[in-house]
């Protein structure tokens, strides 16, 4: 098992138990004593997890941003699914711009390799991946780089794509919610965000189950500022009634 496997199996073990001793989770997983504890005090250090007494403890999902690396390991094939639904948006020689979202970077997994595309987007990986298809020009913002979300970020970023202009903005964010719309935990990237929504013709959110009615600290955008919203369930009843209002589209399986 590969370490960032393991880290994953680790993560669901404490969110199911709460607090588990090193010996436990290695007896669990069929993996060494030294083993964990270095994966343990890895995550510590990311802030995924707590170390105490021996073992560790899960921190509230609700309370804390993931590296992208994990994130980008769970929920995959509901993101693998959402990725698809996006790139059936896309009719060619299209300009857009894709942020950190892994649900964004399961949308680049999935883009044909001949796509004619320009795209712009703050995401290493996602920009790595695009490199990589033979008809798809890729620009990246300069700014501050951020390596929990493995992007780049800030003012000097969003000044950069307010000079330039897409058809789409492939967006995610922590959560999604009446009150507070899209929304994060984490100030880094909503400079970005703003900038790809305010300059792209029309706003696509791209968001699994687990964001919606979810509310956190920084708003990145409202909802009635996007046209489309991509995800793996029909949406929650009132969110689902709130787009119509605002003439919001669903995607859906």
């Amino acid at each position: 098992m590969v370490p960032e496997d393991r880290k994953k199996e680790i993560l669901e073990l404490l969110e199911q138990h709460g607090y588990l001793t090193v010996e436990e989770i290695a007896k669990t997983l069929y993996v060494s004593l030294p083993t964990i504890r270095r994966d343990l005090k890895a995550m510590d250090a990311e802030g995924i997890i707590k170390r105490q007494h021996g073992g560790a403890s899960h921190i509230n999902a609700d309370r804390k941003e993931f590296p992208f690396d994990l994130r980008n390991r769970t929920c995959m094939a509901e993101k693998k699914i959402i990725g698809r639904l996006a790139t059936g948006l896309l009719e060619g020689s299209d300009h857009i711009f894709i942020d950190t979202g892994s649900s964004c970077y399961a949308m680049a997994e999935e883009l044909d390799q001949d796509t004619e595309l320009t795209v712009l987007t703050n995401c290493i990986p996602t920009l790595q991946i695009l490199s990589q298809k033979n008809r798809i020009t890729v620009e990246c913002p300069c700014g501050r780089y951020d390596p929990l979300h493995r992007s780049i970020c800030g003012e000097e970023a969003a000044h950069f794509i307010d000079s330039r202009y897409a058809n789409f903005y492939f967006g995610s964010a922590t959560g999604l919610s009446e009150e507070n719309g899209v929304n994060t935990l984490t100030a880094m990237d909503v400079a970005v965000k703003r900038a790809m929504r305010k300059n792209a013709e029309k706003t696509v959110l791209l968001m699994d189950h687990s964001k919606m009615n979810k509310r956190y600290y920084y708003n990145a955008f409202d909802l009635k500022d996007v046209d489309i919203i991509i995800s793996d369930r029909p949406l929650p009843a009132n969110l689902a009634k709130r787009c119509k209002e605002y003439g919001i589209k669903i995607i859906t399986p």
